[in-house]
């Protein structure tokens, strides 16, 4: 019998709330140059998960002496990874600091992490250097894994959160004598405001005002644009829906409120 001395070292698991039960497939970890040449010298493997990856050490003895091994040989004390995307618009729908095309910079020993039995959350530190096919970086430090074999961690991201603008073009002349956007919650739009766009053409807008919403893959938010009438000989209100099923934002189209860079919107065009 084939007997595998492989143990693990560490797993890793990214998570973003933009995303469906926030699982982050877009997120991938390539290793290092000194971390490469570990890897083929001491029989490192790895194994890619849908949302992270995992790292195995091809040895009979204890991780701890394995380690400290590879650090006694090569002066080596950590495993580094450039991080990289599949998404183009990833900056735009995570939170961060607004205008900033940096990088997110992960360190195993940041005074920053927090570690909630057993699993050690890392958060960022925000690094100014731009690199366009990178989104930061990854270290974890041997003096972890010797402290804690078979180490968790997790990366978690936040979605940006905008205020949701619906420019409303009536074109076919439909009657909209009153109306509003209606959902099943209780989020409520301001509006309508009669606008004219940049090209020219006229809209009725409406906006989720002070209440920023978030940018999701798969929204859960759901709204029709609808006409409330009354009538005028019973004095019977009545609503009827004119657009079942408002679009929910694209990240890679995001402007700002009122002009202002301070805050930033998501406009959807509408045509009816």
């Amino acid at each position: 019998m084939i007997r595998s001395n492989f143990q693990p070292l560490f797993k890793l698991t990214v998570s973003h709330s933009y995303f469906e039960q926030g699982i982050c497939r877009c997120v991938w970890f390539k290793e290092g140059k000194a971390t490469a040449e570990l890897s083929k010298r001491f029989g490192l493997k790895r194994r890619d998960t849908i949302n992270g990856f995992e790292l195995y050490a091809d040895t009979s003895g204890t991780i701890p002496a394995f380690l400290n091994y590879i650090s006694n040989t090569t002066r080596a004390t950590y495993f580094d990874f450039d991080m990289e995307t599949t998404d183009d618009a990833f900056r735009t729908f995570t939170e961060s600091p607004l205008g900033w095309l940096g990088q997110f910079v992960y360190d195993s020993q940041s005074e920053s992490n927090t570690n909630n039995e057993g699993v050690t959350q890392l958060n960022a530190d925000i690094s100014p250097d731009f690199n366009a096919k990178c989104i930061g970086s990854l270290k974890i430090n041997f003096g972890d894994l010797i402290k804690q074999p078979y180490a968790q961690f997790v990366i978690s991201y936040t979605a940006r959160a905008t205020q949701w603008q619906y420019f409303i073009i009536n074109r076919s002349a439909v009657k909209l004598d009153n109306p509003a956007i209606s959902g099943k919650n209780e989020i409520r739009f301001d509006g309508p405001e009669a606008v004219t766009m940049d090209n020219g053409q006229k809209a009725i807008l409406f906006t989720s005002g002070s209440n920023l919403l978030p940018l999701s893959k798969v929204s859960g938010l759901r709204f029709d644009l609808v006409n409330n009438s009354v009538q005028a000989d019973s004095q019977k209100s009545s609503s009827k829906i004119i657009f079942k099923g408002l679009p929910n934002p694209d990240p890679t189209r995001i402007g700002t409120v009122n002009g202002q860079a301070s805050q930033l919107a998501s406009p959807m065009y509408v045509y009816i």
